[in-house]
């Protein structure tokens, strides 16, 4: 079990690693030009087995961390207690950010795909899917408080935000012409928030070592969410400006078919 777990773990960092660089690509590439749109596309199967690979190390990690982390010395009930909890929670936070990464990334790309018919997104797996992520906050943020973890405690509102704001577009349906071009930009920025939070919190006490040892790490777990709802309300203004949408609204979208297609 513990070389499976290690197998999903490197190809998780691999998946990861390409993920973080590809991120920028279609970020700063012409919006629905041919760069854009494969990159786009080699992100999302980077992000796909990193979600994926996420899902799975953390339901080995609650439901057999002794096999997974090769313990061999016998432990006594009060280590075992502390290192079952320690490992439940760390699984429970992988999924937490697996869920939120899943969660925008699937409806960024949804977005698009049903834009002339977005009422078809509303699906039971995307409400379900949403209010799982909803509730995964909370959870963490219970997580945090119990354990005076100022990470988890700080970082627990990205899924009622995602989830919440998610639901909002879900069940009231479109509310401007570009509805779509605006989710499917925010919703891609939050993979990438979920990404460069779980390369810092999990990857950078091994590469900033120094820094993980001081009081700002803490303060580096949030960046990623701090810049990345920051550069969400700015793209959108932008694009609203750009397309005179700043004020609109309209119930029946007509996206021009040349726009992110």
């Amino acid at each position: 079990m513990a070389s499976l777990f290690q197998a999903l773990r490197w190809i998780h960092i691999a998946a990861g690693s390409i993920a973080l660089m590809l991120f920028w690509v279609p970020a700063i590439a012409r919006k629905g030009g041919r760069t854009h749109i494969r990159a786009g596309w080699f992100y999302v199967a980077c992000m796909s087995v990193v979600v994926v690979t996420a899902l799975v190390m953390s339901g080995l990690a609650f439901t057999m961390p002794v096999a997974v982390r090769q313990i061999t010395r016998p432990l006594s009930p009060a280590e075992l207690s502390d290192f079952l909890r320690s490992q439940r929670v760390f699984a429970t936070f992988l999924a937490y950010l697996a869920g939120v990464t899943l969660a925008s990334g699937w409806q960024g790309i949804w977005a698009i795909e049903t834009r002339r018919k977005p009422k078809t997104m509303r699906t039971p797996f995307t409400l379900a899917l949403n209010v799982a992520v909803l509730i995964g906050g909370l959870t963490v943020l219970v997580l945090g408080i119990r354990y005076r973890s100022g990470p988890l405690i700080g970082l627990s509102p990205i899924g009622p935000l995602i989830g919440a704001g998610n639901l909002r577009y879900l069940l009231r349906g479109p509310q401007s012409r570009m509805h779509w071009w605006y989710e499917h930009l925010g919703s891609m920025v939050g993979t990438g928030i979920a990404r460069y939070t779980a390369f810092l919190v999990f990857g950078g006490s091994r590469l900033f070592p120094s820094v993980a040892r001081s009081q700002l790490y803490a303060i580096l777990w949030v960046l990623p969410s701090i810049v990345g709802v920051f550069a969400i309300f700015a793209t959108i203004a932008y694009y609203q400006r750009k397309f005179t949408e700043t004020g609109r609204a309209c119930a029946t979208p007509s996206p021009p078919a040349s726009v992110g297609s």
